[in-house]
């Protein structure tokens, strides 16, 4: 009882001394009721801010609902609502806590107003934060579309400078296949029939395929993407032009030789192919392939060529089977079509370019100090792969010369980049993949040879599409040129560069296998160590003469 009276008698002591003298008394009275009023009032704060807090989690979880549909958040919007929403927890328990530490009746006017006044500070805080509920999903959503637009307009970018480098590329292509096709006019061949060599024509045609592409695009016809495929389909068909024009000339050839055989059958009074076929073969091989050809219709043109071949393997076999039966009852019948030109002719000419072979490559490695005696080694082991498949002695010699030739492009490249120490720059690297192109363009004037001309041009082709010139892969690369490639780098491995030391011939070949099927071609591969793993095997590393070697 004591003590309230002395709380009591402190409570008026402190009420005094806030109050003027002369109104003192009747301040005493207003102030105890404020006092009181105070008390009853923060009683009732911490239920209220609980009912709101209650109503914020709510809006929170469709807050939360709504935000996590969106693809972007903004993240300024989000950091301030959970700021808000974390210092709210923070201010309401620091609050509840302090009501608890002191009774309220022992505390003066002064601390109870400015309890209150905190009450109602978290209390509009909590209102802030509904308006802000309120308002984010708007904000968000305005973000999110902005943000949405935005990619759109990148993506539309990337889109365009994709389709701006798919047209440039294809029209480096077509400049290639231009150039290749000069190249076929110069050695006075047709390949793709009689129009491939009209290349104003097939330029005119090209460039007419574009232009329509580029129209179709403008006027809506087609969309980025069909424009981009049709340009790819275009440049893929020119891109491939050397590995189907190799198909196509050898379908040609055996496509000829066939007619030219069931004609001597026929004048022997023998049939075996209806006429109309041999036209309508004879109209698909030299009118519709070139137009095909032109017009970058490649799948179409492949299933040309297909029908070509499936043609020739169809009849060889019944021509082949008739003529030997017609010669059997008649000796001597078919002997102006099976005679063969004079082996003695050919062998000079074989001679003369041989002596010319080393007379080229004898100049290169004076200027190439790295791989003096290299060619002469590849085309020992290419002698050796040769005999290994099997190959008659007319196909290994013409490979011998094409391995003992592989690098007389090197003749066109610079001295100084042959035997340059330091690393080679990208003009240089440039400089020396163009020699596989001189190569062949020194051989093509030459007919007697004309059939290594591809294996020395696509020598430095890999497995796997990523060689030069063509990037031909696989099977599309000519087998003597595999054997070549293989037998070059095993060479190459063993001869001590500026740049690494030499190999071992265990190393050599462990570095083969390793890149089989990538780089090189497996069979290819294991073809050489069947050579290498025979007693000749020194041979190889001294270097035999590869043309006069049986």
């Amino acid at each position: 009882m004591g003590e309230n009276v002395d709380q009591a008698t402190s409570l008026q002591y402190d009420l005094k001394e806030n109050l003027p003298p002369a109104e003192s008394s009747q301040g005493l009275t207003a102030a105890l009721k404020e006092w009181q009023h105070l008390r009853q009032e923060l009683g009732g704060y911490p239920e209220k801010i609980q009912q709101k807090l209650v109503e914020l989690e709510a809006g929170l979880n469709d807050y939360r609902l709504f935000i996590s549909k969106l693809d972007y958040k903004a993240a300024d919007t989000d950091r301030r609502v959970w700021d808000l929403f974390n210092h709210i927890l923070q201010e309401k328990s620091r609050l509840e806590q302090d009501m608890h530490s002191r009774p309220l009746f022992l505390r003066r006017v002064k601390d109870l107003r400015q309890l209150k006044e905190a009450w109602q500070k978290l209390f509009a805080d909590q209102e802030a934060l509904l308006e802000m509920l309120a308002q984010a999903p708007a904000e968000l959503e305005e973000y999110n579309q902005k943000q949405l637009e935005k990619e759109l307009q990148h993506k539309e970018e990337l889109r365009r400078q994709e389709f701006i480098q798919r047209i440039s590329s294809a029209r480096r292509s077509l400049d290639l296949g231009i150039a290749y096709l000069e190249q076929l006019n110069r050695e006075g061949r047709v390949t793709f029939g009689s129009q491939v060599l009209q290349l104003e024509e097939a330029q005119r045609i090209w460039n007419e395929r574009l232009n329509k592409i580029f129209e179709d695009e403008r006027s809506g016809a087609l969309s980025p993407d069909d424009v981009i495929l049709q340009i790819y389909n275009l440049e893929s068909m020119i891109r491939e032009l050397p590995a189907l024009s190799m198909r196509v000339r050898e379908v040609e050839e055996k496509f000829t030789r066939l007619v030219t055989r069931h004609d001597m059958l026929a004048s022997l009074g023998k049939t075996v192919i209806p006429s109309k076929e041999i036209a309508r073969m004879t109209i698909k091989l030299h009118e519709q392939i070139p137009q095909l050809w032109a017009n970058g219709d490649r799948q179409e043109l492949e299933h040309a060529v297909e029908v070509l071949e499936s043609f020739v393997s169809t009849y060889e076999g019944t021509v082949e089977t008739e003529l030997t039966y017609l010669e059997r009852r008649r000796p001597g019948a078919t002997r102006t079509l099976v005679a063969t030109p004079s082996s003695e002719g050919s062998e000079d000419v074989f001679a003369q370019v041989s002596a010319m072979a080393r007379s080229l490559i004898s100049a290169i490695e004076a200027r190439d100090r790295f791989l003096r005696g290299h060619s002469e080694q590849v085309s020992v082991l290419v002698r050796k792969m040769a005999a290994a498949a099997g190959m008659n002695k007319t196909d290994a010699d013409f490979l011998v010369l094409a391995a003992l030739m592989h690098d007389v492009g090197k003749i066109s490249v610079p001295e100084a980049v042959l035997s340059k120490v330091e690393p080679l720059t990208e003009d240089d690297w440039h400089l020396i993949q163009m020699h596989p192109y001189y190569g062949a363009q020194i051989l093509k004037p030459i007919d007697a040879v004309a059939r290594i001309v591809p294996w020395v041009y696509h020598h430095h082709e890999r497995w796997d599409g990523r060689g030069y010139p063509d990037h031909l892969t696989g099977r599309q690369i000519p087998v003597q040129a595999s054997y070549i490639s293989v037998a070059e780098a095993y060479a190459a491995m063993l001869v001590e560069m500026p740049h690494r030391p030499a190999m071992s011939k265990e190393e050599a070949l462990s570095e083969l296998r390793r890149n089989a099927g990538t780089q090189f071609n497996p069979e290819a591969i294991e073809l050489l160590e069947t050579v290498l793993n025979n007693s000749e095997e020194k041979a190889v590393v001294n270097g035999a003469s590869p043309v006069s070697e049986e």
